[in-house]
């Protein structure tokens, strides 16, 4: 019993020490989307600046964020998002200000993915190879094949969800090119 209590603190610790550390940064990441998205369903021009404008300011400090975070696989996808939504910000018209603010909403999706990858990252780190417990309990033995199987089952999502991101990001390519 008392196994099964220090394992489950420990879970939830690392799982809690994961998912707050990067806390900030995904709450100004979803702040850069969800205004990405105002400024896509933007009718008016100088709304659709304005909005690309506020997720711009949100993107960049979760480019200050990121190193408090630790996902630095994130990085490419905020410079990315940074950069179209400086051109979003400032177009020459309605439409180039839209095409940028599209790419950078793909950006911000991109990074929401890899802060979603690296947290999970993080919670599979917890090896309970630290813990000394007595392997004649089969009880115990059971909680160590059931907690082994569950950080398989993590990482064989968090690969499918990397390839799922892939094949969006490829899809969305196809379609620009065919939207164009």
């Amino acid at each position: 019993m008392k196994l099964t209590f220090l394992l489950s603190f420990v879970f939830m610790t690392a799982t809690l020490f994961a998912s707050t550390k990067c806390d900030n940064t995904y709450s100004s990441a979803s702040y850069a989307l969800n205004h990405t998205k105002k400024s896509i369903s933007s009718k008016n021009f100088d709304h659709q600046k304005y909005y690309a404008y506020k997720a711009l300011e949100a993107l960049e400090k979760v480019k200050n964020q990121i190193e408090v975070c630790g996902c630095d696989k994130a990085m490419d996808p905020i410079l990315d998002g940074i950069e179209n939504l400086e051109k979003a910000s400032d177009p020459k018209d309605f439409e180039m200000g839209r095409y940028y603010t599209k790419k950078a909403f793909g950006d911000i999706q991109t990074l929401i993915s890899q802060l979603d990858i690296y947290t999970q990252g993080i919670e599979q780190t917890f090896d309970s190879s630290n813990f000394s417990i007595d392997q004649d309990s089969s009880e115990e033995k059971a909680l160590l094949s059931e907690l082994a199987a569950i950080k398989s089952q993590k990482i064989k999502l968090a690969e499918e969800q990397a390839r799922l991101l892939e094949r969006q990001k490829a899809i969305e390519k196809q379609i620009n090119r065919t939207g164009s």
